[in-house]
C-alpha cells in the first residue's frame, strides 16, 4: 500500500506462485486450495466436453432404456440358460431381482463414461483430445476401447441421436456384464467396480484377470456384438424412415416428448409418418386455413407495428435494391438516408387444441389424402407458428395443459379421453389472452369469454352449449364451423346454417 492508494495483484500470478510453492498456502497440503479447485475439474477422459443440456438428454435416453420393461424381459429370457446352467440354485434369480441387480450395477458405472462414449461416436477422431493415461484411469480406458465400433462410427459421426443410441446400448452391455459377474463371483465383481473408479491400487496381474473375466468370454463378446448390432439396425431403420429434421427433433425432445426417449424402431417409424402426414395436411389445407385465420384473428389484437431503421442496422435487406439502383456517385452521399421498413405482428394469440378421442375422426379428404380433425388442428397450429401469431399452445381433454410449440411436439399430438370446455374458458380468463379453440364441441359450455373464438370441426354441433352462452358467442361472431371446405355459421340451436 502506498500513500493510501490501492495496490492490485494479478490473481492468476498469485495462484501460480502458490501452486509452485513459492507462496505458502493458507490450507494444508492435503486440503489445499488447489486440491479444492481440482474437485471442480470434469472427470471426462475425452475433450471437447458435452454441453450440460445434451448431458441431460443422453442421461434420459440411457436411464429410460435401463427401465424399459420389454428390453429387460428380453435380456432375462436370453439369460435363463446362463442362470440355470452356470449358477447354483441359491444364486438363481427371477426377472425382478435381475432388474434390481442390473440397475444397481448401472449406477456403479462412472457417469462421465456415458459422455466419453458419446463423444467417441459423435466426433471425428482427429477432433478428440485424450487425457493422459494413468494407473488410476486405465480401467476406464479399457472400457472405452471395448466401446469402440469403427463400423458403427461411420453412421454416427455428426449425429447426436445415433451417437446416443450406440452409447445407450453399450452402457446397457456394461451393466449386464457386471451383473452376470456379480451373480457368479460377487468378490470379483466388487473388485472390478472399485478398479473402475480408481485402478491405481490394482496390480497388473489382477487387472488383466478382471478384464478377461469381464470381456473376453465367448458370451461377453456375443453380448457386445448384439448390443452394437441392435444399435446399428435401429440407426439404419431410422435413416430409412426419418429425415434429419425428425432425428434432430427426436434428440431435442427425448426428455419430455411422449415416449421418444425409448427410441424404438416402432416409435421412430410412427413419428416420421406423423410429421410427414401433418406436412401433407398443411399443404392441402393451406388456403382453407388462411380463410379461417383471417376470420378469427380479425376479432383479436393481431396488430402489426412498423419499425423504420437505417439500411445497415435493419434485420431485413429489403432496402438494398434502392441502394443498388443509386448512381455510384450518390451512394456515399445517400447511404445514411436509405431506410428499411419492417412490419412485425404483435398481440399474439393462444391456441387451445381439443385432444379428446373423437378428434381422431375424419375431417376431410383433400387430393386423395384423408385428414383427421386432429391433423387439421395440428396444421392450423403450425400455420399460426409460421405467421408468428402463436403465443402459447394448450391442449385439453378433461384437463387443460400447456404444451410445447416445436414442430415435432405438435406432430405427435394424439386424441384420447373426454372433454371439458368449461375448463378451457376458465384458463383463457385466467391468462387474459385472446385465444382460438379448435374442438369438435362434444361437451357442455356454460361460460362466455370475449377472448375466446371457437372453430368447430366438421361434424360438430354446438347444441351441448348452454343456450344463453351459445347466443353470446353467435352474436359476437366468435363461433364458426369448418367442414373441411367451407366456413359456416350456426344458429341458436347449435346447428350449422347451410
Amino acid at each position: 500500500m502506498k500513500s493510501g492508494g490501492r495496490q492490485y495483484k494479478n490473481v492468476y500470478t498469485i495462484l501460480e506462485k502458490v501452486k509452485k510453492g513459492e507462496i505458502q498456502s493458507y490450507y494444508k497440503e492435503e486440503d489445499s486450495l488447489f486440491s479444492r479447485l481440482e474437485f471442480y475439474k470434469k472427470p471426462d477422459l475425452l475433450k471437447p466436453y458435452v454441453h450440460y443440456i445434451d448431458e441431460t438428454k443422453i442421461q434420459s435416453i440411457i436411464i429410460n432404456f435401463m427401465h424399459d420393461s420389454d428390453e429387460i424381459r428380453r435380456e432375462y429370457d436370453k439369460l435363463k440358460s446362463f442362470i440355470t446352467h452356470k449358477l447354483p440354485v441359491a444364486k438363481q434369480v427371477g426377472d425382478k431381482a435381475f432388474h434390481r441387480a442390473l440397475l444397481d450395477n448401472f449406477r456403479k458405472i462412472p457417469e462421465h463414461l456415458y459422455y466419453d462414449i458419446f463423444k467417441m461416436y459423435y466426433h471425428k477422431i482427429e477432433k478428440i483430445d485424450f487425457q493422459d493415461r494413468t494407473d488410476a484411469n486405465r480401467m476406464k480406458y479399457q472400457f472405452l476401447e471395448k466401446s469402440n465400433s469403427p463400423v458403427g462410427k461411420i453412421m454416427t459421426e455428426g449425429s447426436n441421436l445415433k451417437s446416443a443410441i450406440f452409447t445407450r446400448n453399450i452402457i446397457f452391455y456394461f451393466a449386464l456384464q457386471l451383473t452376470k459377474l456379480e451373480l457368479q463371483d460377487p468378490k470379483k465383481a466388487n473388485d472390478l467396480s472399485k478398479a473402475l473408479q480408481d485402478s491405481s491400487k490394482t496390480d497388473d496381474s489382477k487387472f488383466e484377470d478382471l478384464m478377461n473375466t469381464m470381456f473376453e468370454s465367448e458370451d461377453a463378446q456375443k453380448d457386445l456384438q448384439d448390443a452394437i448390432d441392435q444399435a446399428s439396425n435401429l440407426c439404419k431403420r431410422m435413416d430409412e424412415t426419418a429425415d434429419q429434421e425428425v432425428q434432430d427433433m427426436l434428440f431435442d425432445n427425448c426428455k419430455e416428448s411422449n415416449g421418444a426417449d425409448k427410441l424404438s424402431t416402432e416409435f421412430i417409424t410412427s413419428a416420421a409418418a406423423k410429421m410427414s402426414k401433418v406436412k401433407i395436411s398443411m399443404s392441402s389445407l393451406r388456403e382453407r386455413i388462411k380463410k379461417l385465420m383471417d376470420k378469427s384473428t380479425s376479432y383479436f389484437s393481431a396488430k402489426k407495428e412498423t419499425i423504420v431503421e437505417d439500411l445497415f442496422n435493419a434485420d431485413s435487406i429489403a432496402g438494398l435494391e434502392d441502394y443498388i439502383e443509386l448512381h455510384p456517385r450518390l451512394r456515399k452521399v445517400m447511404i445514411e438516408d436509405i431506410t428499411v421498413k419492417e412490419t412485425k405482428s404483435i398481440g399474439k394469440i393462444d391456441l387451445y387444441v381439443d385432444i379428446s378421442g373423437s378428434m381422431n375422426s375424419p375431417c376431410v379428404e383433400v387430393d386423395g389424402n384423408r385428414i383427421s380433425r386432429m391433423e387439421f388442428a395440428k396444421s392450423f397450429a403450425l400455420k399460426m407458428k409460421e405467421l408468428d401469431l402463436l403465443n402459447e399452445i394448450y391442449v385439453f381433454d378433461t384437463r387443460v395443459k400447456k404444451y410445447k410449440k416445436d414442430e415435432f411436439s405438435i406432430a405427435i399430438l394424439e386424441g384420447n379421453n373426454g372433454t371439458n370446455i368449461n375448463n378451457v374458458i376458465h384458463s383463457i380468463n385466467a391468462h387474459g389472452n385472446n385465444a382460438i379453440i379448435i374442438t369438435d364441441a362434444e361437451d357442455r359450455c356454460q361460460n362466455y369469454s370475449d377472448k375466446a373464438f371457437f372453430i368447430g370441426i366438421k361434424g360438430c354441433k354446438f347444441h351441448y352449449f348452454e343456450e344463453k352462452t351459445l347466443k353470446q358467442y353467435i352474436d359476437n361472431d366468435h363461433l364458426v364451423v369448418f367442414d373441411g371446405i367451407k366456413i359456416m355459421k350456426v344458429n341458436e340451436k347449435g346447428q350449422v346454417i347451410k
